[in-house]
Protein backbone atom coordinates (compact mmCIF):
# COMPACT_ATOMS: atom_id res chain seq x y z
CA UNK A 1 0.00 0.00 0.00
CA UNK A 2 3.14 2.52 0.66
CA UNK A 3 4.63 1.95 -2.73
CA UNK A 4 1.31 2.62 -4.48
CA UNK A 5 0.77 5.62 -2.53
CA UNK A 6 4.32 6.67 -3.30
CA UNK A 7 3.44 6.25 -6.80
CA UNK A 8 1.27 7.90 -7.15
CA UNK A 9 1.93 11.25 -5.52
CA UNK A 10 5.16 11.06 -7.96
CA UNK A 11 2.16 10.45 -11.16
CA UNK A 12 0.89 13.52 -9.56
CA UNK A 13 3.90 15.48 -9.20
CA UNK A 14 4.70 14.41 -13.00
CA UNK A 15 1.42 15.54 -14.41
CA UNK A 16 1.83 19.01 -12.35
CA UNK A 17 4.87 19.66 -13.93
CA UNK A 18 4.16 18.82 -17.39
CA UNK A 19 1.17 20.87 -16.25
CA UNK A 20 3.02 23.87 -15.22
CA UNK A 21 5.34 23.55 -18.31
CA UNK A 22 2.42 23.68 -20.42
CA UNK A 23 0.98 26.40 -18.84
CA UNK A 24 4.35 28.93 -19.38
CA UNK A 25 4.50 27.45 -22.92
CA UNK A 26 1.12 28.80 -23.56
CA UNK A 27 2.17 32.22 -21.96
CA UNK A 28 5.45 32.24 -24.35
CA UNK A 29 3.68 32.07 -27.34
CA UNK A 30 0.98 34.37 -26.08
CA UNK A 31 3.85 36.75 -25.67
CA UNK A 32 5.50 36.12 -29.16
CA UNK A 33 2.45 36.44 -31.03
CA UNK A 34 1.95 39.92 -28.98
CA UNK A 35 5.46 40.90 -30.54
CA UNK A 36 4.63 39.62 -33.82
CA UNK A 37 1.40 41.63 -33.67
CA UNK A 38 3.30 45.11 -32.74
CA UNK A 39 5.23 44.37 -35.42
CA UNK A 40 3.09 43.89 -38.31
CA UNK A 41 1.27 46.76 -36.94
CA UNK A 42 4.06 48.92 -37.27
CA UNK A 43 4.99 47.35 -40.73
CA UNK A 44 1.81 47.99 -42.14
CA UNK A 45 2.15 51.76 -40.41
CA UNK A 46 5.37 52.13 -42.38
CA UNK A 47 4.18 50.84 -45.30
CA UNK A 48 0.87 52.93 -45.15
CA UNK A 49 3.16 56.03 -44.49
CA UNK A 50 5.21 55.23 -47.53
CA UNK A 51 2.72 54.87 -49.84
CA UNK A 52 1.02 57.75 -48.46
CA UNK A 53 4.09 59.73 -49.06
CA UNK A 54 4.31 58.68 -52.41
CA UNK A 55 0.64 59.52 -52.98
CA UNK A 56 1.64 62.91 -51.61
CA UNK A 57 4.30 63.81 -53.88
CA UNK A 58 2.37 62.39 -57.14
CA UNK A 59 -0.36 65.08 -56.18
CA UNK A 60 1.65 67.52 -55.92
CA UNK A 61 3.75 67.62 -58.94
CA UNK A 62 0.26 67.50 -60.37
CA UNK A 63 -0.90 70.89 -58.71
CA UNK A 64 2.79 71.73 -59.77
CA UNK A 65 1.97 70.86 -63.42
CA UNK A 66 -1.10 72.84 -63.73
CA UNK A 67 -0.04 75.70 -61.88
CA UNK A 68 2.82 75.76 -64.87
CA UNK A 69 0.37 75.48 -67.61
CA UNK A 70 -1.70 78.37 -66.14
CA UNK A 71 1.36 80.44 -66.45
CA UNK A 72 2.36 79.21 -69.70
CA UNK A 73 -1.09 80.34 -70.97
CA UNK A 74 -0.95 83.73 -69.48
CA UNK A 75 -2.88 85.94 -68.40
CA UNK A 76 -7.23 85.20 -68.93
CA UNK A 77 -9.19 87.70 -71.47
CA UNK A 78 -9.41 91.35 -70.68
CA UNK A 79 -6.51 91.36 -68.65
CA UNK A 80 -2.78 92.97 -69.46
CA UNK A 81 -0.66 91.04 -67.69
CA UNK A 82 -0.57 87.52 -65.70
CA UNK A 83 -0.98 88.28 -62.43
CA UNK A 84 2.02 87.83 -59.89
CA UNK A 85 0.49 85.72 -57.81
CA UNK A 86 -2.11 82.96 -58.53
CA UNK A 87 -3.37 80.09 -57.21
CA UNK A 88 -5.74 77.11 -57.42
CA UNK A 89 -6.89 73.75 -56.40
CA UNK A 90 -6.93 70.58 -58.21
CA UNK A 91 -8.87 67.43 -57.16
CA UNK A 92 -8.04 63.78 -57.91
CA UNK A 93 -9.40 60.29 -57.01
CA UNK A 94 -6.23 59.86 -54.25
CA UNK A 95 -6.85 63.46 -53.12
CA UNK A 96 -6.70 67.05 -53.26
CA UNK A 97 -3.94 69.73 -53.84
CA UNK A 98 -4.04 73.29 -53.20
CA UNK A 99 -1.30 75.96 -54.78
CA UNK A 100 -0.03 78.95 -54.44
CA UNK A 101 2.50 80.52 -56.91
CA UNK A 102 4.10 83.91 -56.45
CA UNK A 103 6.38 85.22 -59.32
CA UNK A 104 10.37 86.24 -57.97
CA UNK A 105 9.80 89.49 -59.37
CA UNK A 106 8.27 89.99 -55.58
CA UNK A 107 12.06 88.90 -53.93
CA UNK A 108 15.07 90.96 -54.07
CA UNK A 109 18.08 88.87 -56.51
CA UNK A 110 21.13 88.56 -54.57
CA UNK A 111 23.26 88.14 -57.82
CA UNK A 112 21.39 91.10 -59.60
CA UNK A 113 19.81 93.66 -57.60
CA UNK A 114 20.77 97.47 -57.18
CA UNK A 115 22.74 98.24 -54.14
CA UNK A 116 20.32 99.81 -52.32
CA UNK A 117 18.01 97.01 -52.65
CA UNK A 118 20.53 94.88 -51.43
CA UNK A 119 21.87 97.54 -48.32
CA UNK A 120 18.02 97.07 -47.57
CA UNK A 121 17.49 93.56 -47.38
CA UNK A 122 20.64 93.35 -45.04
CA UNK A 123 19.38 96.24 -42.47
CA UNK A 124 16.10 94.49 -42.31
CA UNK A 125 17.54 91.15 -41.25
CA UNK A 126 19.36 92.89 -38.37
CA UNK A 127 22.41 94.22 -39.79
CA UNK A 128 23.83 98.00 -38.28
CA UNK A 129 23.86 100.33 -41.02
CA UNK A 130 27.47 100.63 -41.63
CA UNK A 131 27.65 96.77 -41.56
CA UNK A 132 25.28 96.69 -44.12
CA UNK A 133 26.90 98.81 -46.57
CA UNK A 134 30.41 97.33 -46.14
CA UNK A 135 28.88 93.49 -47.17
CA UNK A 136 26.62 95.14 -49.78
CA UNK A 137 29.89 96.82 -51.01
CA UNK A 138 31.82 93.46 -51.31
CA UNK A 139 28.20 90.98 -52.48
CA UNK A 140 28.49 93.91 -55.81
CA UNK A 141 31.88 94.15 -55.86
CA UNK A 142 32.13 90.16 -56.45
CA UNK A 143 29.85 90.14 -59.21
CA UNK A 144 31.98 91.14 -61.48
CA UNK A 145 35.04 90.25 -60.07
CA UNK A 146 36.81 87.46 -62.32
CA UNK A 147 37.38 84.35 -61.09
CA UNK A 148 40.08 83.55 -59.02
CA UNK A 149 43.01 80.61 -60.23
CA UNK A 150 40.70 78.03 -58.04
CA UNK A 151 37.76 78.67 -60.02
CA UNK A 152 35.75 81.50 -57.75
CA UNK A 153 36.06 85.03 -56.37
CA UNK A 154 38.05 84.82 -53.07
CA UNK A 155 35.58 84.80 -50.05
CA UNK A 156 32.19 83.91 -52.53
CA UNK A 157 30.20 81.11 -52.32
CA UNK A 158 30.82 78.44 -55.14
CA UNK A 159 30.08 79.00 -58.88
CA UNK A 160 29.17 77.59 -61.80
CA UNK A 161 31.31 77.17 -64.74
CA UNK A 162 30.23 78.64 -67.74
CA UNK A 163 28.86 82.53 -68.72
CA UNK A 164 25.82 82.33 -66.54
CA UNK A 165 27.62 81.70 -62.94
CA UNK A 166 26.13 83.58 -60.27
CA UNK A 167 27.79 84.12 -57.23
CA UNK A 168 25.04 82.83 -54.72
CA UNK A 169 23.26 79.72 -56.30
CA UNK A 170 20.71 79.04 -53.37
CA UNK A 171 19.63 82.07 -50.91
CA UNK A 172 21.46 79.44 -47.93
CA UNK A 173 24.86 80.22 -49.33
CA UNK A 174 24.58 83.32 -47.75
CA UNK A 175 25.11 81.91 -44.48
CA UNK A 176 29.00 81.30 -45.16
CA UNK A 177 29.54 84.93 -46.58
CA UNK A 178 32.01 86.09 -44.41
CA UNK A 179 30.55 88.93 -42.16
CA UNK A 180 26.77 87.51 -42.48
CA UNK A 181 26.06 85.72 -39.16
CA UNK A 182 23.28 82.96 -38.99
CA UNK A 183 20.59 85.22 -37.35
CA UNK A 184 21.19 87.83 -40.39
CA UNK A 185 21.31 84.70 -42.85
CA UNK A 186 17.79 83.42 -41.94
CA UNK A 187 16.03 86.72 -40.88
CA UNK A 188 16.69 87.78 -44.79
CA UNK A 189 15.47 84.45 -46.29
CA UNK A 190 12.02 85.67 -47.32
CA UNK A 191 13.41 89.14 -48.77
CA UNK A 192 15.75 87.57 -51.09
CA UNK A 193 16.20 85.01 -54.02
CA UNK A 194 18.74 84.10 -56.42
CA UNK A 195 16.49 83.40 -59.31
CA UNK A 196 14.76 86.42 -61.01
CA UNK A 197 17.31 87.59 -62.68
CA UNK A 198 16.49 91.15 -62.27
CA UNK A 199 17.82 94.13 -61.32
CA UNK A 200 14.60 95.72 -59.59
CA UNK A 201 12.27 94.40 -57.70
CA UNK A 202 8.39 94.95 -57.28
CA UNK A 203 8.42 97.61 -54.56
CA UNK A 204 4.68 97.08 -53.57
CA UNK A 205 4.77 93.54 -52.58
CA UNK A 206 7.89 94.59 -49.74
CA UNK A 207 6.46 95.07 -46.25
CA UNK A 208 7.00 98.75 -45.16
CA UNK A 209 9.78 98.09 -42.42
CA UNK A 210 11.79 97.09 -45.28
CA UNK A 211 10.94 99.87 -47.26
CA UNK A 212 11.99 101.98 -44.60
CA UNK A 213 15.56 99.99 -44.44
CA UNK A 214 16.26 101.52 -48.13
CA UNK A 215 18.77 103.91 -48.92
CA UNK A 216 17.57 107.23 -50.70
CA UNK A 217 13.64 105.46 -50.78
CA UNK A 218 11.63 108.63 -50.82
CA UNK A 219 9.04 108.76 -47.74
CA UNK A 220 6.31 109.49 -50.36
CA UNK A 221 7.27 106.53 -52.09
CA UNK A 222 6.48 104.40 -49.19
CA UNK A 223 2.70 106.52 -48.46
CA UNK A 224 1.85 106.06 -51.99
CA UNK A 225 2.46 102.22 -50.96
CA UNK A 226 0.66 101.84 -48.09
CA UNK A 227 -2.32 103.90 -49.51
CA UNK A 228 -2.08 101.40 -52.69
CA UNK A 229 -2.89 98.75 -50.30
CA UNK A 230 -5.57 100.68 -48.34
CA UNK A 231 -7.52 100.98 -51.70
CA UNK A 232 -7.01 104.99 -51.34
CA UNK A 233 -4.67 104.62 -54.63
CA UNK A 234 -5.37 102.91 -57.74
CA UNK A 235 -2.85 101.17 -59.82
CA UNK A 236 -2.25 104.08 -62.28
CA UNK A 237 -1.30 106.58 -60.14
CA UNK A 238 0.69 103.65 -57.71
CA UNK A 239 2.66 103.32 -60.95
CA UNK A 240 3.26 106.91 -61.49
CA UNK A 241 4.47 107.32 -58.26
CA UNK A 242 6.54 104.68 -58.74
CA UNK A 243 7.77 105.85 -62.34
CA UNK A 244 10.80 107.51 -61.11
CA UNK A 245 12.22 104.63 -59.00
CA UNK A 246 15.08 102.85 -60.90
CA UNK A 247 14.79 100.60 -58.93
CA UNK A 248 11.54 99.45 -58.88
CA UNK A 249 10.19 96.62 -62.02
CA UNK A 250 7.23 96.14 -63.67
CA UNK A 251 9.48 93.28 -65.38
CA UNK A 252 7.80 89.15 -64.47
CA UNK A 253 10.89 86.55 -63.49
CA UNK A 254 10.50 83.69 -65.21
CA UNK A 255 11.19 81.65 -62.22
CA UNK A 256 7.90 80.92 -59.04
CA UNK A 257 7.94 80.12 -55.76
CA UNK A 258 4.51 77.49 -55.22
CA UNK A 259 3.25 76.77 -52.35
CA UNK A 260 1.67 73.05 -52.41
CA UNK A 261 -0.67 71.72 -49.57
CA UNK A 262 -1.79 68.12 -50.55
CA UNK A 263 -4.08 66.08 -48.61
CA UNK A 264 -5.12 62.73 -49.30
CA UNK A 265 -8.81 60.55 -48.87
CA UNK A 266 -7.01 58.84 -45.75
CA UNK A 267 -6.01 62.14 -44.26
CA UNK A 268 -2.69 62.99 -44.68
CA UNK A 269 -1.40 66.01 -45.57
CA UNK A 270 1.95 67.27 -46.35
CA UNK A 271 3.46 71.05 -47.75
CA UNK A 272 5.63 71.83 -50.26
CA UNK A 273 8.09 74.76 -51.28
CA UNK A 274 9.22 74.54 -54.77
CA UNK A 275 10.87 77.03 -57.00
CA UNK A 276 10.23 76.54 -60.65
CA UNK A 277 11.55 77.93 -64.13
CA UNK A 278 9.04 78.57 -66.45
CA UNK A 279 9.16 80.06 -69.95
CA UNK A 280 7.67 79.51 -73.54
CA UNK A 281 10.77 79.54 -75.04
CA UNK A 282 11.87 76.40 -73.41
CA UNK A 283 10.41 72.98 -74.79
CA UNK A 284 9.77 71.46 -71.41
CA UNK A 285 6.59 72.79 -69.34
CA UNK A 286 8.89 74.18 -66.51
CA UNK A 287 11.83 72.96 -65.28
CA UNK A 288 11.94 72.27 -61.09
CA UNK A 289 15.22 74.86 -59.64
CA UNK A 290 14.13 73.59 -56.09
CA UNK A 291 12.13 71.15 -54.05
CA UNK A 292 11.78 70.78 -50.36
CA UNK A 293 9.12 69.20 -47.59
CA UNK A 294 7.93 71.93 -45.76
CA UNK A 295 5.51 70.18 -43.65
CA UNK A 296 3.70 67.10 -42.29
CA UNK A 297 0.40 65.91 -40.89
CA UNK A 298 -1.11 62.58 -39.97
CA UNK A 299 -4.56 61.69 -39.66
Amino acid sequence: MAGAAVGMNSTRRRRGTILVSVLWIIVFLGFLAVILRMQMTGVVASVRVTEDKASARILAEAGLSQAAAEIRAGPPDGMDALSDQISSTITLPAGVASVSARNEALRIDLNTAERPLIVGALRAAGAAPATADDLATKIIGLRAAPPSPGGQPAGSAPQQAGSDTKLFQTVSELAAFPGITPAMAIAIEPYVTVSSGLAGVRLEALDDGLLGDIPGLPPSIRKAIRDFHAGRLSREQLDQSLAGVTFNTLEQAPSWRVDLRTTLQSGYSESFEVLMLVSNADEAPYRVLDWRRAAIELE
